[in-house]
């Protein structure tokens, strides 16, 4: 009789919800220092594979990174900072400590632990397996060529971040009028750099619509990919390696808040202005809400 070689998929996934909070209890003492873990299936068992993170950013060794064929799973294993993302708009968020596992295999299963320092509100919020998203997650999916859940919001909400901080930037000197504050949009700086004329006979909102409309997640990726449009932190290969969602949470949490640049916006600029700014934007139905809801660890 031969004996069967072949991997059940689920009974791997089901032992890493047995393996996770074993490697985050040797977070927590310290006797297992922050690194990369990923996990091989054996028709004996599985193998459990550590890297150290020797002080990088998990981020920084995930994005790009192919998983080899015979890896079932890839996690983190790490410590750090967790902060309510609504506190985020006040420009200094309350923190606190936490330690967490998060681990994803090839079919899907997610499986995440965390453990609050002295907070019962992060413990709380980051509980177990509950809704876990987030850059850190996509990362895994992408290095395991899993896709990602879809963006979290339109480009129209990037573009207007991009607007405001703009006009922040720019402020009070260089924008004493209502078109030198429209004309930092992006979609009046990409028609303008077409032609003058035409970007004068686009009003704000009927140029930021169909900009947004005409350059989604998607096509703003490929522009990224083919370093024709740069965004922080990421090069043309990592926009590649990407898909579309996890590029536009990446995006995204490089952003300053929206809330905080509205508020600035309020106070920093001639009452008038402040106030057609905000009908601008209104008038494009940005939310008012931050981006996303909840911890960001």
């Amino acid at each position: 009789m031969t004996r069967s070689t072949t991997v059940d998929p689920s009974a791997v996934d089901a032992s890493l919800h047995l393996l996770a909070p074993e490697v985050l209890h040797d977070i927590v003492g310290g006797t297992l220092a922050p690194c990369l873990v990923h996990v091989a299936a054996r028709p004996d068992g599985i193998d459990l594979g550590v890297r150290p993170l020797e002080g990088a950013h998990p981020g920084d060794l995930l994005l790009g990174f192919t998983a080899p064929e015979d890896w079932h799973a890839l996690g983190v294993a790490t410590s750090g900072w967790a902060y309510d993302l609504a506190d985020r708009a006040t420009g200094a968020p309350a923190r606190g400590r936490v330690h967490l596992v998060t681990i994803v295999s090839r079919s899907g299963e997610v499986v995440h632990r965390t453990h609050a320092v002295d907070d019962r509100w992060l413990a709380e919020s980051l509980g177990d397996d509950t809704d876990v998203g987030g850059e850190q997650v996509d990362l895994l999916r992408r290095a395991l060529d899993l896709p990602t859940a879809d963006a979290p919001c339109g480009t129209d909400v990037f573009f207007a971040i991009e607007w405001l901080a703009a006009v922040l930037g720019d402020a009070p000197d260089a924008v004493g009028t209502w078109e030198q504050i429209a004309d930092l949009h992006p979609a009046r700086r990409m028609l303008r750099a077409g032609n003058d004329d035409v970007a004068r006979d686009h009003g704000l909102v009927v140029a930021a619509t169909g900009f947004a409309r005409a350059c989604p997640w998607s096509r703003l990726r490929r522009l990224v990919a083919r370093g024709t449009y740069r965004v922080p932190d990421l090069d043309p290969t990592g926009a590649g390696w990407l898909d579309d969602g996890a590029f536009a949470r990446f995006v995204l949490n490089r952003c300053p808040p929206l809330p905080l640049l509205r508020a600035r916006v309020s106070t920093g600029l001639p009452s008038a202005l402040a106030e057609r700014v905000e009908a601008t934007l209104g008038a494009l139905a940005i939310p008012d809400s931050a981006w996303p809801d909840g911890p960001v660890e």
